[in-house]
């Protein structure tokens, strides 16, 4: 069977219904967006790209017969994926935050059939408990060395190979409910898929044997967000009392060019970023200091040409 594969982007504002608690930071978005459609368009011509806005938003709904759903963000988009494959025939579903970027072909999620799911790491958040799951911490041997590493998945990069997980995935992010929402049926499925008679990978896991990274593993210490402000890099969330400044160099500023790919200090090839700063969230003031720092401070001059003239990016 040929494959038809899609690409989804979700970027509407539709469930934000209170005036105190509305977060809009990426209504009027030239950056993001932008930079995360045409960087994925860049390596993948041939995959049809699905880019959902307030504008469109309704069109769609029309187009899928989806009269009622749940009114979060998280399952919607879930039914989407399931959508693109039970209305207009994807075999193969990519999901990609539009605060990322690409700069290569996934190979990984294009060219693998044999599982059901292909998820990304999350930061490695060994002491993370909800009522349903706790993420693995695993053992593996590399060099004849015994390593560990926490299987913890973050949503925003993600590879639904059929119908079958499309639906199981809804099913069980709504069965198993927490506050890590879709991202908690992902983990869920992971942990349990052979219960649940399905097979998933974490594409990037575990960091010591990996070549390739998909999400913000490649933020070396700074993976859990808000870790690198005002040029120094923090142990934790600067927020946090508990958190300390461990450094003035951002992981992110030694990433070096080699045979025009992306790697990190350390040698790993970076295929997806995800900003993960938490920006829709953020205050105004915050959003626009956090994009100020990434157009400026973020990543060094090779890395900045790197990304305008090979991933077309723009960061002016």
């Amino acid at each position: 069977m040929s494959k038809k594969i899609a690409c989804l982007f979700f970027n509407i504002t539709l469930f934000n219904k209170s005036a105190s608690d509305k977060k809009e930071n990426f209504k009027d978005d030239t950056f993001f967006a932008n930079n995360a459609i045409n960087s994925f368009k860049t390596f993948h011509p041939d995959v049809d790209i699905h880019y959902v806005t307030d504008d469109n938003f309704k069109q769609y709904l029309e187009e899928f017969n989806i009269s009622e759903y749940y009114d979060d963000l998280a399952l919607i988009l879930l039914k989407f994926i399931e959508q693109l494959m039970l209305v207009k025939g994807y075999t193969k579903v990519i999901r990609l935050g539009i605060d990322t970027f690409t700069c290569s072909r996934l190979d990984e999620f294009i060219d693998n059939d044999d599982f059901d799911a292909m998820f990304s790491s999350g930061p490695p958040y060994q002491f993370l408990q909800t009522e349903y799951w706790i993420p693995l911490i695993e053992t593996f041997e590399h060099n004849s060395q015994n390593y560990q590493d926490v299987s913890f998945i973050n949503a925003d990069v993600t590879c639904i190979n059929n119908l079958k997980m499309a639906s199981l995935l809804y099913e069980v992010t709504i069965k198993y409910w927490t506050g890590h929402q879709d991202q908690g049926g992902m983990n869920y499925c992971y942990i349990n898929q052979k219960e649940l008679g399905i097979k998933a990978k974490i594409v990037d896991f575990p960091y010591i044997k990996t070549d390739v990274l998909y999400n913000v593993r490649s933020k070396g210490i700074a993976c859990g967000g808000n870790q690198m402000y005002k040029g120094n890099l923090w142990n934790g969330n600067y927020k946090d009392p508990n958190s300390s400044i461990i450094g003035n160099v951002y992981p992110t500023f030694t990433y070096y060019i080699k045979d025009n790919k992306l790697y990190t200090s350390d040698h790993k090839q970076i295929k997806v970023f995800h900003y993960a700063e938490a920006l829709g969230v953020k205050t105004k003031e915050e959003y626009n200091e956090t994009l100020n720092e990434i157009k400026t401070t973020w990543f060094n001059k090779e890395t900045i040409e790197f990304l305008t003239h090979q991933c077309n990016c723009k960061f002016n």
